[in-house]
């Protein structure tokens, strides 16, 4: 018996059977993602999504972290609205926002991602689901890459505008900054942002795949809509233009420390000495993150400001 409750205990959290949905604001419901790192309990379910329903169409931000993810993401948006599932907008090619993809796939589901991180996608998923499941206890069969290919994607470089029914809402793609290719959804009947991994709140933002000055950019030149409301990547629903500040003073910190690292010729292990500002300091997971990070994007600066 005590085997059968542990098995019990096995598959439901495998399957990420508890989704639950905020509805932060009419029609438009937000699963909020455990803001922790990807493990076996929560099956790498630690972005948050969104669903925008119109009076005809929904639209989904976000697949998540796998194939049964998104089938149980579906399922409970059921008890929402019957309208079809029209659109899919794929922020960037991370597992966690990625990764659930098939089931739109599979439901027909128009689907709009950036080009080139469809590519990366479709390059480095593979390795990444490996190490995914060897390290972090990932289901094995969270995503077939196979299943995968370009013509059941919509690629989109600049913006354009769907309608729901009697709800309109921009797609827009801001570029290069937390990936190669970041998409956002801005709703104009709530006047909110939906910004993906642009923005977190509460803890530091992960950069690794990240160009950071760009990134710094997007966000000092790039919302110009008026809005009340905002959905970061992670961590709760945005409705204070200061609460932006945790992401662009964690990213204003990370330049600096690059380029004094090149500057002075500082390692990896001097620059976890450098001292944390005051504004960054109740970010959670600004250790590991960094450890994530640092590597990479110091062999970056190196090439972009040195070579």
């Amino acid at each position: 018996m005590l085997f059968l409750f542990f098995l019990s205990i096995k598959y439901s959290i495998a399957g990420n059977n508890n989704i639950l949905f905020n509805e932060v604001l009419p029609g438009i419901l937000v699963y909020n993602g455990k803001n922790e790192e990807p493990n076996y309990i929560n099956q790498g379910a630690i972005a948050n999504k969104v669903a925008i329903i119109g009076n005809k169409f929904i639209l989904v931000y976000d697949a998540g972290s796998s194939k049964k993810f998104a089938e149980n993401f579906i399922k409970e948006l059921r008890k929402y609205s019957n309208n079809p599932i029209k659109y899919l907008v794929v922020s960037h090619r991370h597992f966690d926002h990625a990764y659930g993809i098939e089931a739109y796939i599979f439901n027909k589901t128009t689907i709009y991602m950036d080009k080139t991180e469809y590519f990366y996608l479709k390059k480095e998923g593979p390795l990444i689901n490996n190490l995914l499941i060897k390290n972090f206890g990932l289901d094995k069969n969270n995503i077939d890459f196979s299943n995968i290919s370009e013509k059941s994607i919509n690629f989109i470089d600049d913006k354009i505008e769907v309608n729901l029914g009697n709800r309109k809402v921009l797609i827009q793609n801001m570029g290069v900054g937390h990936t190669k290719g970041d998409l956002i959804v801005y709703d104009y009947n709530a006047k909110t942002y939906i910004m993906g991994d642009l923005v977190f709140n509460g803890r530091a933002a992960a950069f690794s795949d990240a160009d950071i000055p760009s990134w710094i950019k997007v966000l000092k030149n790039k919302l110009v809509l008026p809005w009340y409301f905002l959905v970061p990547g992670h961590g709760p629903v945005i409705k204070n233009k200061l609460a932006l500040d945790d992401t662009k003073n964690w990213l204003q910190f990370l330049d600096k420390s690059l380029r004094n690292a090149i500057l002075q010729g500082d390692m990896i292990s001097e620059i976890f000495q450098y001292p944390m500002p005051k504004e960054v300091e109740h970010l959670r997971m600004k250790s590991l993150t960094l450890r994530q990070g640092l590597k990479k994007q110091l062999n970056l600066y190196k090439k972009k400001y040195i070579e």
